[in-house]
C-alpha cells in the first residue's frame, strides 16, 4: 500500500552509469544574495551532500545591461565560500525571475538570449551540452545503477513563459489566472523535450520549477496562476507513468512542504514539494494553504535536503529542512 508518513522536527554533472554510487544525499535553496558574512555555504559543505541544486534568484541581477549581469554573477563565483564548495560539489542549477533579469519576467524580457548564455557560461555548461542547442535553461541529469538511477529535471518557468495577468488590491499586487487556453508556462519545445525525460527510465525523480507548482492560495506567481497548464504537468506525469517523484521549487522567501493527494492529482502516489527559500533573505508571512503539512512552514534563511534511502524495494525521500546556520527545523519522510 502506497503511504505518505510525516515526521516533524519543530525547531530542533557528469552521468556515470552503473559503476557510479547511487545518490543518497543532494542539497537545495534559491534566493541567494552572494555575502561573505553569511555561514550557508558552509553549513551545506558540513552536510556532505553529493550535489547541490539551485533552484533560482541565485543571483539578484535585475537588468537588461549584460555587463551588470556578468559583475553579479562574478560575485557569486568569487564568493570563497560558495567557490570552495562549488570546486567539489556538482552544481545544478535553473534560474528565476531575478538571475533571469527581472522581477516576475516571462517570454517578454528582452535580455533573455543573453542571460541564457551569460547562464551557461557562469555555470560551465560544456560548449557541446545540448540545453546551448535550444532557448531557455532547462536541462536533465540522470545518474546511479539500475535499481538506485535518479533523474533531476530542471525546467525554466521564464523564458517561454506567457505573461502574468497583474491587478492591485488594497495596494497589493495580486494575479490572477490565466483563461487564455494557449498561455504557457514552459512553451511547446519544453514540454515535448519533458514528455520524452519522463519516458526516460528512472527509480526516483526530482522535478525542479522555480515557482510553487501545488500551493494555490497565496497571490503571488504559481503555476495555479495558470490551471491549464499546472494540469497539463501533473496528467503527464500520470500518463507517462513516471513513478515516484519529488517536486522542488523556490522563489517565496519561506520554507515550507506541501502535499497533494492521489485523488487530487490523478497519480497513484502522493506528490511532495520541498519550496526552500531564501538563503540569504528569507521572512515571508504565513498564509493558509490548503496543501501545507501541518508545522512545515518555516520563514527565516534556509536551505533543504533531500535523503534517498535506496533499501526498500522503492525509496524512502527524507526531506529536512535546515537552518542558514545548519539547525534541523522541520522534517517530512516520504514512502511511495
Amino acid at each position: 500500500m502506497k503511504s505518505l508518513l510525516f515526521l516533524l522536527l519543530i525547531s530542533a554533472p557528469l552521468i556515470g552509469g552503473d559503476k557510479q554510487p547511487p545518490i543518497t544525499r543532494l542539497a537545495c535553496g534559491s534566493c541567494h544574495k552572494p555575502k561573505p558574512s553569511s555561514p550557508i555555504w558552509k553549513s551545506i559543505t558540513a552536510d556532505k551532500p553529493q550535489g547541490f541544486i539551485f533552484m533560482g534568484d541565485n543571483i539578484y541581477a535585475d537588468t537588461e545591461d549584460p555587463d551588470v549581469m556578468r559583475r553579479r554573477y562574478k560575485s557569486l563565483v568569487t564568493l570563497p565560500d560558495y567557490a570552495a564548495f562549488a570546486a567539489t560539489t556538482p552544481i545544478y542549477p535553473t534560474w528565476d525571475d531575478h538571475d533571469y533579469g527581472k522581477n516576475d519576467a516571462g517570454a517578454e524580457y528582452p535580455m533573455k538570449k543573453q542571460a541564457q548564455e551569460i547562464f551557461f557560461n557562469t555555470f560551465n555548461f560544456p560548449n557541446d551540452h545540448p540545453a546551448r542547442k535550444t532557448p531557455g535553461v532547462y536541462h536533465s541529469t540522470t545518474m546511479g545503477p539500475k535499481g538506485k538511477r535518479l533523474q533531476i529535471i530542471l525546467l525554466d518557468t521564464r523564458y517561454f513563459r506567457t505573461p502574468n495577468i497583474l491587478v492591485r488590491e488594497n495596494g497589493r499586487k495580486k494575479y490572477y489566472p490565466q483563461t487564455d487556453k494557449n498561455a504557457t508556462m514552459l512553451g511547446s519545445a519544453q514540454w515535448d523535450w519533458l514528455k520524452k525525460q519522463l519516458h526516460q527510465p528512472a527509480d526516483l525523480r526530482i522535478l525542479v520549477s522555480s515557482i510553487q507548482v501545488i500551493p494555490t492560495n497565496h497571490r503571488f506567481e504559481k503555476w495555479a496562476n495558470m490551471p491549464n497548464e499546472r494540469a497539463r504537468l501533473f496528467n503527464l506525469l500520470r500518463d507517462t507513468k513516471a513513478g515516484p517523484t519529488i517536486l522542488l521549487s523556490g522563489d517565496r522567501h519561506l520554507a515550507e512542504i506541501s502535499t497533494l493527494a492521489p485523488a487530487k492529482s490523478g497519480l497513484n502516489f502522493p506528490l511532495v514539494e520541498l519550496t526552500s527559500s531564501g538563503m540569504t533573505h528569507a521572512g515571508a508571512s504565513s498564509y493558509p494553504s490548503d496543501f501545507r503539512i501541518k508545522d512545515t512552514y518555516y520563514s527565516k534563511r534556509n536551505y533543504g535536503l533531500i535523503d534517498i534511502d535506496w533499501s526498500p524495494k522503492k525509496p524512502i525521500v527524507t526531506l529536512p529542512i535546515k537552518s542558514h546556520q545548519g539547525t534541523p527545523k522541520k522534517l517530512a519522510k516520504v514512502t511511495f
